[in-house]
């Protein structure tokens, strides 16, 4: 089991990720809470994926909120980032990289690289302001806040947003010629586009 500092390191290594990756595709306003929204749908997207595998998120908790999902280690995670003048929030209340602190202390990214490249990617093409529409149709995070549930959000592979997703993989499949000659990657994003055009589009 991990210690306290170690997982700290970790988170702390996908918020610095994340960020970054987001800055790389020109989406600056990133909040607090959207760190929050971002990781909580990685995790449940990568239980979805690939059932059979440690994802990498067993470090993240979640509870409801009003803004969405939360997790007390990303709080602590911003606020380490901070003190250590890694990251400051700007006046519009947008988290935002020290570069020049990145550059000179070569902080190590994530793990979760790729994976967090493909998530922003696609949700990029929607915009921010889709993320929490999502969110809201989360079958998991709609059922716990409808309920007024105290209980720790469930990001494994038998959450009900796994199961609900799961519902879209052969029609997907229907519409790839050869899904054998796609690589992982694209099969993912195409995946992600088709989910989000099929459940974002019709709040939007």
């Amino acid at each position: 089991m991990e210690n306290n500092s170690q997982e700290l390191f970790r988170v702390n290594s996908d918020v610095i990720t994340l960020i970054k990756v987001t800055e790389e595709i020109g989406w600056s306003e990133i909040r607090q809470s959207t760190i929050h929204r971002l990781i909580y749908l990685s995790s449940v997207l990568s239980s979805f994926i690939d059932k059979n595998r440690e994802t990498g998120f067993q470090s993240y908790h979640f509870s409801l909120s009003q803004s969405g999902p939360y997790s007390e280690i990303i709080e602590r995670s911003v606020l380490d980032l901070q003190v250590r003048d890694v990251l400051y929030i700007s006046p519009e209340g947008n988290l935002q990289l020290n570069s020049e602190i990145i550059i000179n202390k070569k902080l190590p990214l994530s793990d979760k690289l790729d994976w967090f490249r493909v998530i922003i990617y696609i949700l990029g093409v929607y915009g921010e302001s889709k993320i929490f529409g999502f969110v809201l149709q989360d079958p998991q995070y709609k059922e716990d806040f409808q309920t007024n549930s105290q209980m720790e959000l469930d990001i494994s592979d038998q959450n009900k947003t796994v199961e609900f997703l799961s519902q879209f993989t052969k029609t997907f499949e229907e519409t790839i010629d050869d899904v054998s000659q796609i690589s992982a990657q694209e099969y993912l994003e195409l995946y992600f586009e088709y989910i989000f055009s099929k459940i974002i589009r019709k709040e939007a």
